[in-house]
């Protein structure tokens, strides 16, 4: 990402819908899984540290980032205990933290499984590692580009992952799925109608009450989560165990 999108992700993560809405699903998702909130959490892929204040409220965070711009960013919300570092390897010590946390990380990585193994590497046994990825390769675009990703996910591709770097499958999900039929229609028209557009992330400046309607659906969403999962949606959310 270049300096221009750190600064565009930094102002968005204070309101824009997708960002408060995903942070109240990870907050559910720590509370129904994790026993206590004195953990030792890593935050694999920090950014701009938009949701370290919620990782700090299970414990200890630590974020790590490959990108030096987007650590001061974190520093501006008064965070400082962060690591420049690379999410295959990551210098900590084997069996470091109770919960590893990658949000939007491993599409941007070449060898995502070598992450995925780093990751294993570092938990303690019976530690949780939580990942939300993105969905389905369609629905590629100039949005993905511009953030700098190597893939999109299937459910199935990315659980198949988890287990061959030795995770147990606690809960998986597709995410943002009331949105999803917009979501996909507004990618398709751009890729018809704006083929040779310039890279640039997909945000859109909405009314203000559009933009809270879509922070409610994702706080139903994060409400429903609790008792099934969505068979589709923008993005992937997983949990899992470290045998």
């Amino acid at each position: 990402m270049n300096q221009k999108e750190y600064e565009k992700l930094y102002r968005f993560e204070h309101f824009y819908w997708w960002h408060v809405g995903r942070r109240d699903i990870l907050k559910t998702f720590l509370e129904r899984f994790l026993k206590s909130r004195k953990n030792q959490i890593l935050e694999i892929g920090c950014g701009t540290g938009g949701n370290l204040e919620v990782l700090s409220q299970f414990g200890k965070v630590i974020g790590l980032d490959i990108s030096e711009q987007a650590l001061s960013f974190c520093k501006k919300r008064g965070f400082n205990n962060l690591v420049l570092g690379r999410a295959e390897k990551t210098n900590f010590s084997s069996e470091s933290f109770n919960l590893v946390v990658a949000l939007d990380v491993l599409e941007h990585i070449k060898e995502d499984e070598a992450a995925l193994k780093e990751a294993w590497r570092i938990l303690k046994k019976g530690g949780h590692f939580l990942a939300t990825v993105p969905a389905y390769q369609f629905l590629w675009s100039e949005h993905d580009e511009a953030l700098g990703h190597q893939r999109r996910y299937s459910i199935s591709d990315f659980s198949k992952k988890l287990n061959k770097s030795g995770f147990d499958i606690l809960k998986r999900s597709y995410l943002i799925s009331f949105v999803f039929p917009l979501v996909f229609g507004y990618r398709i028209l751009r890729k018809i109608f704006f083929p040779q557009s310039k890279q640039n992330t997909a945000y859109l400046i909405l009314p203000k009450f559009i933009n809270n309607l879509f922070i409610y659906l994702l706080k139903l969403e994060s409400f429903l989560l609790r008792y099934f999962d969505f068979p589709f949606g923008i993005s992937i959310i997983v949990i899992v165990s470290k045998k």
